[in-house]
């Protein structure tokens, strides 16, 4: 507060002219001193540094607390600025609150952001009717990655209702994508049992139609009946469970089939087989039999001409 001139003049007298000096000329420094650290603290305050505010006016506070600064003509004018300043600070605080919560919602949606992305873009690569592993892993690796990403943020959601609406908006893609891996895992897994037999099975049709040998013609159909047996047997659950019923999965040749599809087909081709198979039997049946005649009938001349 300004101290009243007839005042300043009784101290003088009361003090002596050379102690009075000094204490003003102390007084004028602490002033120059307040006034640097209410400065600092307006520095602070435009900077949104709260902390470095604190400090600053902490510093002016221990100046200004001093019984001789009110000497000073103008130490009101500080005392007012220091009360205008420490007013402002919990607006300041207000303020980088939010600018940093501000700053944090964009990095974590610039970290949120491409993952997705990634994501999808490896969703769109997964075909439905013809899944494979590598697709599959890459796929399911990417929706981790996402779901690690707002995991991280969770207590963001608490902060801001805006980012919490738009973080579940993401895992939500990344619950689909998890389905989609799931799907096209069932898919691989059907087309590397039930499918991979029934080509097997043709192959080995194919195979025995080469082959002179009655005897190798007899294993290869049996063979091949087996395989065709279980890709029927196979492709039935595939049918039954709702992520593969109704898909068309494309086929080592001709057209996409559902899993009821290709039951059906592996079903008339083991009952073309099996003819197939019976006949050829039969065959290696016959030639056993007449070789068997055979050997007895040489055996029976054998034993004659040993008799003789």
């Amino acid at each position: 507060m300004r101290v009243p001139v007839l005042v300043l003049v009784f101290l003088i007298s009361a003090c002596g002219p050379k102690t009075m000096d000094a204490r003003l000329r102390d007084a004028e420094r602490m002033a120059d001193r307040a006034s640097g650290h209410l400065d600092r603290a307006e520095k602070a305050a435009i900077q949104l540094e709260p902390r470095d505010m604190e400090r600053a006016l902490d510093d002016a506070k221990d100046e200004l607390r001093q019984k001789d600064i009110e000497l000073y003509p103008e130490s009101q004018m500080h005392f007012d600025r220091f009360k205008e300043l420490a007013a402002r600070l919990p607006q300041v605080k207000a303020e980088r609150e939010k600018r940093d919560l501000e700053l944090r919602l964009n990095a974590a949606r610039d970290k949120i952001v491409p993952r997705v992305q990634a994501m999808l873009e490896a969703q769109e690569a997964v075909p439905a009717s013809a899944p494979t592993r590598a697709l599959i892993d890459a796929l399911e690796n990417k929706a981790k990655a996402v779901k690690d990403a707002v995991d991280d943020e969770l207590d963001l959601f608490v902060k801001d209702a805006d980012f919490a609406a738009w973080a579940r908006s993401q895992r939500n893609k990344v619950d689909k994508a998890l389905e989609s891996v799931a799907r096209g895992r069932k898919g691989v897994a059907f087309l590397e049992g039930p499918v991979v037999a029934w080509k097997e099975g043709l192959a080995l049709e194919l195979e025995a139609k080469s082959r002179k040998d009655l005897g190798d013609k007899e294993t290869a159909l049996r063979d091949a009946r087996t395989k065709l047996s279980a890709c029927d047997r196979t492709a039935k659950p595939f049918d039954e469970d709702k992520l593969t019923g109704g898909t068309g999965f494309q086929m080592p040749t001709g057209k996409p089939q559902t899993p009821a599809q290709l039951s059906a087909t592996c079903q008339a081709d083991v009952k073309r087989v099996e003819a197939q198979w019976k006949k050829v039997l039969a065959s290696v049946e016959q030639e056993k039999a007449k070789k068997k005649a055979l050997a007895a009938k040489e055996e029976k001349a054998r034993a004659k001409r040993k008799k003789k």
